[in-house]
């Protein structure tokens, strides 16, 4: 096989374009909306794309700064005994990056056609390796930019303790070299995946999906096998890396790529089409997909259902009952809904603990605060969520919107609360906070929903949602510092409960 059969790049050439021009197509309802006329193709119009291009550059540079100096604050006020323990965390998370990776990898293939994708194809006498490198291409760059921007961070924030001054080249450094972990990880995962459209036999085994999470439990037995490629980064971000270490990881992710652009090769192009109908359903909205991840969890959830068999059936019930079955029905046919709320609740319970037990600055609560409003759990208004979107059912019955949501929701808050309460009682606090704990944890997660409904009502679903989270927290917290007590944060917390619920009676 020659060069030129490896890397098609008259071919992909041709498919880079094709990206381009369906990229302009998709932005000029935004550009529109910001007041550009792509028709017209005037020195005005140039200028007016200069301003845009100038705008945006002076918030990304704020945002940054902001995120700097937040990290040079936290960093500073890290004690000794936190900076070990998240050096020895971060290796770990870099594993369950990976591991994720290739569960979805192995799940449905990574290679994903637009319906464009697929009519070019189709039509297009190019190499099948050609679509392969391409989307692989796309993924490693959106993901170098996201990774290397949240490691050179950490950067900033580990060296603080042991160093007073930091070097932005020493984030550039980290930066570069997170790229390198992935280019290997998003390789292997593609390997992965792209076999799956090679031998048919492994798409056949349903369960192959989990095989990578056998990886978690083998840390104990063998840390330096799975998790060196954690330490790597972190030996490059102190300095003490070997030499041969950067070249190493290099050649090892140039390697991976190799092999799977020639497997890729002799994919059956077929299959690849066909796992790739949820992918083309979304990449038709466009960037309007990005506007509204409620459709977009609806036709995944649309073409998971349509591939499973109908298993239980909705038992006999009346009134608000009805309600409540059917949505407890909907979380049991979709389980893993269940579980990220277990997973969530536990995230930010043991997020709080760290605030708490090491005294961290008032921005970390901040940033709790936006990924609270931002992020809530998927699965917590999901019926909820159809209810507002498709009232047939509740119609007939005399409920108002406040009714409804302790009808949709009590399932996923029961599992919410219950990986909450699991994290706080583990961590071994004295009776007062613990009983705190215990006390504030149902309330934190009740308002949490009763924020994401309120935004569900309204015509701004992520605005009115981070202004009630931003609210409904911020003010128990303002309260609780400025008296002193916890029970002052309690007061407005239920005043802020009362508020949202009348507000939902009326407004849904």
């Amino acid at each position: 096989m020659t060069l030129r059969d490896l890397l098609p790049v008259r071919d992909l050439r041709v498919l880079f374009w094709l990206r381009r021009r369906q990229f302009q197509d998709n932005a000029v309802y935004w550009l529109r909306l910001l007041g550009y006329e792509s028709r017209e193709n005037s020195f005005l119009q140039n200028i007016y794309v200069v301003y845009l291009l100038g705008i945006g550059s002076i918030w990304v540079f704020t945002m940054w700064a902001w995120f700097y100096d937040t990290a040079t604050v936290v960093g500073a006020g890290l004690p000794p005994e936190v900076l070990a323990d998240t050096l020895n965390l971060l290796p770990m998370i870099v594993l369950v990056v990976q591991v994720g990776a290739m569960v979805v990898a192995l799940r449905s293939t990574p290679l994903k056609l637009s319906f464009a994708d697929m009519a070019y194809v189709a039509g297009t006498p190019i190499a099948r390796s050609v679509p392969v490198l391409a989307g692989f291409i796309r993924q490693v760059v959106t993901r170098s930019i996201l990774f290397g921007a949240i490691w050179a961070l950490l950067t900033v924030a580990l060296l603080q303790p042991v160093s007073n001054a930091v070097d932005t080249g020493d984030s550039l450094r980290v930066a570069g070299v997170v790229g390198l972990i992935v280019v290997f990880t998003w390789a292997t995962a593609w390997l992965l995946g792209i076999l799956r459209l090679v031998y048919p036999q492994i798409s056949r085994l349903r369960l192959l999906w989990l095989a990578p999470l056998l990886l978690l439990g083998l840390v104990q037995v063998a840390p330096d096998a799975l998790l060196w490629p954690g330490r790597a980064i972190i030996l490059v971000m102190y300095d003490l890396a070997p030499v041969w270490l950067v070249p190493f990881i290099a050649l090892l992710a140039l390697g991976l790529t190799v092999a799977f652009v020639l497997l890729g090769n002799r994919i059956n192009m077929i299959q690849a089409v066909d796992e790739s109908v949820v992918y083309a359903r979304l990449a038709a909205l466009g960037l309007m997909a990005w506007r509204m991840p409620d459709l977009q969890m609806r036709i995944r959830m649309q073409e998971a259902t349509a591939t499973r068999k109908p298993w239980l059936s909705l038992p006999k019930a009346q009134g608000q009952a009805a309600l409540v079955t059917r949505a407890a029905l909907s979380f049991i046919r979709h389980p893993s809904m269940l579980l990220i709320n277990v997973l969530w609740g536990a995230a930010m319970a043991y997020i709080v603990t760290l605030i708490i037990a090491n005294n961290l600055p008032v921005q970390i609560w901040i940033g709790w605060l936006l990924v609270a409003g931002i992020a809530p759990p998927v699965g917590l208004l999901h019926a909820f969520r159809n209810d507002l979107q498709e009232p047939f059912l509740r119609q007939f019955l005399p409920l108002n919107g406040f009714q409804m949501l302790l009808a949709d929701i009590i399932l996923p808050l029961i599992c919410l609360i219950t990986g909450a309460m699991v994290v706080w009682v583990l961590q071994g606090f004295d009776f007062d906070l613990l009983t705190m704990g215990v006390l504030f944890i149902p309330l934190v997660a009740f308002l949490l929903a009763l924020c994401g409904a309120y935004g569900l009502t309204r015509d701004r679903v992520l605005q009115s949602r981070l202004l009630a989270t931003g609210l409904s927290f911020g003010l128990p917290i303002i309260a609780t510092i400025l008296l002193g007590t916890p029970l002052a944060g309690l007061v407005v917390m239920l005043l802020a409960i009362t508020t949202l619920s009348q507000l939902l009676v009326q407004e849904a």
